[in-house]
């Protein structure tokens, strides 16, 4: 009992660093349950880009709040069509 009251009391830190995870994990329950009779889900560019933000921001705010190195930048590079993760020069 004596963690949860913490939590509550003095700790919204890890509340606030886990809300946009919770935001981003409801939008794809929303995209899942939206493609229910199919075996594909199909998700938009702008919703896939913003996951991948999110999870950016969230990994880089643990790794400077632990003290470690801070991993560096990606950017998607290339054509349209096939685009690629890299680190950005």
């Amino acid at each position: 009992m004596e963690k949860v009251a913490s939590l509550r009391s003095g700790n919204n830190e890890v509340i606030r660093r886990t809300a946009p995870l919770k935001v981003m994990i409801g939008l794809l329950y929303r995209e899942l349950d939206a493609a229910k009779s199919s075996d594909a889900v199909t998700v938009n560019r702008e919703l896939f880009e913003s996951v991948i933000t999110t999870l950016e921001c969230v990994v880089e705010d643990v790794e400077l709040k632990a003290g470690g190195a801070k991993a560096e930048p990606r950017a998607l590079v290339g054509e349209p069509a096939a685009r690629v993760a890299a680190v950005r020069q």
